[in-house]
């Protein structure tokens, strides 16, 4: 009897164990990884070479919690104003990411970059679109609630964050508290610097300007701020010419004439943000550089970049051929989207050994 009943069990026995190994298995793997997730990074690398990163003009945005969804900017290459810029979602499928698609809300002004909600169903961005009775072209920040239905109606964040009237704000960042994190012109120096509006009862506050160790004597804007705010990265530019009117460290050269912004990132703790530091491993050329985020896991600072191969004077002469191929190339001097490993730049620490 006992050996029958032993017997009978030993099917259900193995199937078992079975399953206890498979699951032991399972667990022992490490989690999926983001679809942008490629392993460590140490020299900033394009990001989706010809699907987002293009011949034209691209400003980065952020990634969905999940990673499966990239919202980012369009923008035209002409010197209308206000500029005409469009916010773009591109979503990983069957291995590899789609063709853009320009969100319903989008496609008539001037919209950029996208920032999202840590539970991704706020949209924040900045436009020139326009609202009843206030000034035409001044870039406001917006945001838009998405339902199950999908995206609703972009409206304009009330004051204190759009005022005055004739100031521009842009660039939101928020943390996962609500805090909003944003550029805007509405103080004495006519400068653009960086601000910070916290949110009480489901209302922003009056915004307070960050201190010295972030915003300067020129331009600061495009705020990234991680939802843990303890990490702050944003773009930094001189003033008029002549090209010497600059933060002492930013990269020169190219024959570049006029000032084009650099990366800078600050660690915060205990409610102080650390002194702003320059990021290095080429994260910034003589080029343009600007709308910096991080992936939802961390690992990736992702921001746009205009560096090419031209410079002036260039290292050999060019043929026409050359030029052709040099002009009508994804590295053409237009913005792309780059990317490197956050544990490369190494922001916490270096903060600290200062």
């Amino acid at each position: 009897m006992i050996g029958r009943r032993i017997g009978n069990a030993a099917p259900l026995i193995a199937a078992s164990i079975s399953l206890l190994c498979g699951a032991l298995i399972l667990s022992a793997r490490p989690q999926q990884a983001h679809p942008y997730d490629v392993g460590r990074i140490s020299e900033p690398k394009l990001f989706a070479e010809g699907v987002v990163s293009t011949e034209d003009d691209e400003l980065n945005g952020a990634f969905s919690p999940d990673g499966n969804e990239y919202y980012f900017s369009k923008v035209n290459q002409y010197t209308t104003f206000p500029r005409l810029g469009i916010l773009c979602v591109s979503r990983y499928r069957n291995h590899k990411w789609s063709e853009p698609e320009v969100l319903p809300f989008s496609g008539k002004s001037l919209d950029f970059p996208p920032r999202l909600s840590q539970d991704g169903n706020t949209l924040f961005f900045s436009s020139s679109r326009p609202i009843e009775g206030k000034s035409p072209h001044a870039l406001k920040i917006w945001s838009v609630h998405r339902t199950a239905d999908g995206w609703g109606e972009p409206a304009p964040l009330p004051p204190p964050i759009n005022a005055p009237d004739n100031y521009w704000n842009w660039a939101p960042s928020v943390t996962k508290d609500g805090t909003l994190y944003f550029a805007s012109t509405r103080d004495a120096t006519g400068h653009p610097h960086i601000y910070r509006s916290r949110l009480v009862n489901d209302a922003y506050i009056e915004p307070e300007k960050l201190g010295p160790e972030i915003n300067s004597d020129f331009n600061d804007a495009d705020p990234y701020v991680s939802p843990d705010e303890r990490i702050l990265i944003f773009a930094s530019v001189g003033g008029d010419l002549p090209a010497g009117a600059d933060r002492p460290e930013t990269v020169k050269g190219g024959g570049v004439q006029y000032p084009r912004p650099d990366l800078y990132a600050s660690f915060g703790q205990d409610g102080h943000w650390s002194k702003a530091r320059h990021l290095e491993h080429h994260v910034n050329t003589f080029a343009d550089e600007s709308s910096p985020s991080i992936t939802p896991d961390g690992k990736y600072l992702f921001f746009s970049s205009e560096r090419g191969p031209f410079s002036v004077p260039t290292s050999h002469r060019l043929n026409y051929e050359e030029i052709e191929k040099m002009l009508h190339s994804v590295l053409n001097g237009h913005g792309n989207i780059f990317f490197i490993s956050m544990d490369v730049l190494d922001i916490e620490g270096k903060a600290k050994s200062k």
